[in-house]
């Protein structure tokens, strides 16, 4: 049994990673749209797109945080709903790296999601922590 600052600890990592995976993901194909429509060919373009090969290793760095806290014997209706807190990190780096318009219907289902990670998070701590 891992202490519980363990698992926030890879909780924190592989939400920030997703997230940052996320945009990286996004910033690449708007590369790879832009040498495309300069008339590069898409795999010349996906080579010339590092943001991709970053992305993905960061998202692989999530699903191997997810796998521990499964080792570790946390419940599927936890961490699931709890990695939910990547939608919130890519919404503010898209808004804030990206310039993407978030408007207050946006930021209500953020704010909802993160009522939702209390509540789901809170029934662990009333339970018993893995």
């Amino acid at each position: 049994m891992r202490p519980l600052a363990h698992a926030v600890a890879v909780f924190a990592i592989s939400i920030a990673s997703l997230s940052a995976g996320n945009i990286l993901l996004k910033m690449g194909m708007d590369r790879v749209g832009a040498l495309q429509a300069a008339g590069v060919p898409t795999v010349q373009a996906l080579v010339k797109s590092p943001q991709l090969p970053l992305g993905i290793v960061l998202m692989m760095i999530q699903f191997v945080g997810t796998l521990t806290l499964f080792k570790w014997g946390w419940e599927a209706s936890v961490v699931i709903p709890i990695m939910g807190l990547c939608y919130v990190g890519t919404a503010i780096m898209g808004k804030w790296l990206l310039g993407e318009p978030v408007n207050a219907m946006r930021w209500f289902g953020i704010f909802l999601i993160l009522v939702g990670v209390f509540f789901v998070a809170r029934s662990v701590t009333q339970a018993k922590a893995p």
